[in-house]
């Protein structure tokens, strides 16, 4: 017999009373509704069209349904009212009815308990589509769960929808064997967040800490409301940043940055430095504002999150708000304002290279405060500065930027917000400004875990290699390799190097005290005074460097080789750069668990990762492949049957409080003009109430049975299957006969 499809002149399948007729259809019986559309869809993915649901009948009094009916999806004319209206707006659509009388429909039959076919249309008065064109019918385009938790792991990490729907098409070879197209992958994705968020998305935000804080006892968050029960206010801290901080608090840096989420929030990180000399992170914070009482309330709330332990130094730019919510707050704690916001501020305002030039060697330049203010008074009579503004406001403000009014306050080496820049421009890889606050959140999660990779990778290299000895101080360099940390050690290492040009030029030696005068070579007239404690081997440097960075200086290392002392004297290590910087027993706190959408996502990770490896053995022959084939079918039906016995329960958590979504701010570094709403305005296209859309409206809506195609479907289909070729045709043998002398060309068009 003649193929389904044959070829035109113009390349395109035309398939008028071809394949199946009414004879070989007509009392065939289905088990269910479900059955008998599977079947039809599947004869019309084969011959290419499309089907939609038409006529439905149900039982008085059994409310089961009794008639069903399917068309082919060019069935009926479009209104000739709606193309002779002139005064549309848009472009009407094109006309895709074709007036087409194919159709199916199955009556339920008492008497067997059966669907019993009693219409089958094959004639179509149109073309059918080619085998690269099914793919994009509506009817024939559904996007599996497997799939679906696919894009999902690859959506997790950061690929984008282009790129792993290129990988999975790569996968079938070609688009054209997809059973979806991006726009559908798009669409289920983003009714799966919906899914997940929910109705609120703040609510949901707070249920997801609430959920996380089960696995993590020390996780804390705090977060405030405003009149309209909005969120406005939101803070967090894990128990390993809340660790951290017990360990390296000493020194807090913070910092705003913007376009991280929807609401226009701006996110705030706040960090540290640790004993690899790397950023840490001791919590973040979504913001209402950037006002003097937002930022109180965040410092608040962070402090009583670390236990009320006040940091030594902050690090802050130059904003107000800050100042003023630091001065309130952290009393008593020495203020630093960034280096290099202040050298940018100074160019801009007064766009003088030589000046800035001079501005920041005042700024950075280690000197006493007598050195500072006779060099200041020159260079501001040097280029006539006296009644400037910007110049009279920043020396009154010196004791928060010169080195010489902060040379001996602890900052662990930092003088600018950079590690706060560096961290924003490292979470922009993972945060954008669509983010809703749920998926924001997961997703600073999932790059805080990539970012204390870092520090798991530093105590391996620092726990399982050691330095070579390259110094004229061995001995003290051993001993140096011994006590700090690899990256910390290349920084004291570089001291001892640079005590080869060191001078003595006098020394004073009384009893328990000996005071040495040096110098270095290219500088001979800056001196700098070690005093050394005999008895108490204590040392202390003029030069401030162990007091403002925590690390001995090269004048200290020049005193141990005078003094032939092989050994790095105990108030020349600060523990906190040490190897057992974050051994405090007394602050250790309860590891996490793994989260469980975690583990779950993780599982299915490493699952197929384990397939690949099979994969490409089997399909290096057809009987290989073939038997991989029914094996993993088999083993998918066992595990959906196994699910559905678990009845595993939603994970989702919802709170007793109802909390709206945030309003859309307007933040100090936004656009004037935002183009953004606060909420939808929308009204609900069943109940026409707002508030709520159509998928999360209280009334059901058409509770007739959906399309159902089950792991089988053409997956399971092979020319020489008998068995799957039934389950095509249904149970009638007329049908199975027919079916397979008029599709056993055809099978091989659709991929497994």
């Amino acid at each position: 017999m003649s193929s389904p499809h044959s070829s035109s002149n113009l390349g395109i399948s035309i398939a008028p009373n071809v394949g199946l007729q009414a004879s070989d259809v007509l009392g065939s019986h289905f088990d269910s509704v479900e059955d008998a559309e599977l079947w039809y869809n599947n004869y019309a993915r084969m011959l290419g069209f499309g089907v939609r649901k038409d006529d439905m009948r149900r039982g008085k009094k059994s409310g089961r349904i009794t008639i069903r009916r399917w068309v082919c999806h060019f069935e009926g004319v479009r209104d000739e009212r709606q193309s002779q209206n002139c005064s549309r707006v848009r472009e009407p659509r094109p006309i895709t009815r074709t007036g087409c009388r194919a159709s199916f429909r199955v009556n339920y039959d008492d008497s067997v308990g059966k669907y019993i076919a009693k219409e089958f249309r094959p004639e179509h008065n149109h073309h059918l589509a080619s085998t690269n064109e099914v793919h994009l019918i509506r009817s024939h385009r559904k996007v599996t769960d497997a799939e679906l938790a696919q894009a999902k792991a690859l959506r997790h990490v950061g690929v984008k929808t282009c790129q792993f729907m290129d990988y999975m098409a790569d996968q079938v070879e070609g688009p054209q064997n997809l059973r979806f197209t991006r726009k559908d992958m798009q669409n289920t994705l983003d009714a799966s967040t919906r899914a997940e968020v929910g109705d609120s998305n703040s609510d949901t935000t707070i249920a997801y800490f609430a959920a996380k804080s089960e696995h993590d006892p020390g996780l804390c968050f705090e977060y405030t409301l405003d009149d309209e029960n909005r969120l406005r206010n939101l803070f967090w801290a894990d128990c390993v940043a809340r660790y951290d901080y017990q360990c390296f608090g000493d020194v807090l840096a913070f910092d705003a940055t913007y376009k991280t989420n929807v609401y226009h929030k701006p996110l705030v990180t706040l960090v540290g430095t640790n004993h690899h000399f790397r950023t840490t992170v001791f919590g973040f914070a979504l913001l209402a504002d950037e006002t003097i009482d937002s930022y109180t309330w965040l410092l608040q709330t962070f402090l009583s999150t670390m236990g009320n332990r006040m940091p030594v130094s902050v690090i802050t730019d130059g904003d107000k708000a800050m100042s003023k919510a630091i001065k309130t707050v952290f009393t008593g704690c020495i203020h630093r304002l960034c280096c290099w916001h202040l050298e940018r501020n100074a160019q801009a305002n007064l766009k003088n290279e030589d000046f800035t030039r001079k501005f920041r060697d005042l700024m950075l330049t280690p000197m006493t405060v007598t050195e500072f203010e006779t060099q200041w008074s020159a260079v501001v009579a040097e280029f006539a500065l006296e009644h400037h503004a910007w110049v009279q406001k920043m020396y009154s403000k010196r004791c928060k930027w010169a080195e010489a009014y902060l040379r001996g306050t602890f900052f662990a080496g930092m003088r600018s917000t950079q590690r706060c820049e560096s961290m924003n421009a490292y979470l922009s890889r993972f945060v954008q400004h669509k983010l809703k606050l749920y998926e924001f959140v997961r997703q600073i999660d999932r790059a805080l875990r990539n970012i204390r990779t870092t520090e798991t990778s530093d105590e391996f290299k620092t726990k399982y290699s050691t330095p070579v000895l390259r110094t004229h101080l061995q001995s003290l360099e051993k001993h140096a390799a011994q006590l700090f940390p690899l990256r910390v050690f290349s920084k004291v290492r570089d001291e001892m190097l640079r005590e080869g040009a060191v001078i003595e030029v006098k020394t004073v030696k009384a009893v328990d005290v000996a005071l040495y005068t040096v110098t270095e070579f290219g500088t001979p007239t800056t001196c700098w005074n070690v005093i050394h404690n005999l008895q108490e081997n204590h040392i202390q440097c003029s030069c401030q460097m162990m007091e403002s960075v925590g690390l001995p200086c090269r004048h200290m290392f020049h005193v141990l080789k005078v003094e032939q002392i092989e050994k790095i004297p105990d108030n020349m290590v600060l523990r906190r750069w040490t190897k057992k910087a974050k051994e405090h027993n007394t602050c250790r706190t309860t590891k996490p668990e793994v989260d469980t959408d975690v583990s779950e996502m993780a599982r299915f990770s490493a699952l197929s990762a384990a397939c690949n490896k099979m994969c490409y053995n089997a399909a290096k022959n057809v009987e290989a492949y073939e038997n991989a084939l029914v094996e993993i079918n088999r083993l998918t039906l066992t595990y959906e049957q196994q699910y559905e016995l678990d009845g595993l329960p939603n994970k989702k958590l919802r709170m007793g409080t109802k909390l709206r979504n945030p309003a859309v701010v307007k933040t100090k570094g936004a656009m004037s003009k935002a183009k953004c709403v606060a909420e939808s305005s929308r009204k609900c296209g069943k109940c026409r109430q707002v508030g709520h859309t159509a998928r999360t409206c209280s009334i059901q809506g058409n509770d007739s049975p959906q399309l159902s195609v089950d792991g089988n479907g053409f997956a399971a289909f092979d020319s020489s299957s008998t068995q799957n070729l039934r389950a095509f045709a249904g149970v009638s043998p007329t049908l199975l006969g027919h079916a397979s002398n008029q599709f056993s060309n055809v099978f091989y068009w659709w991929p497994h």
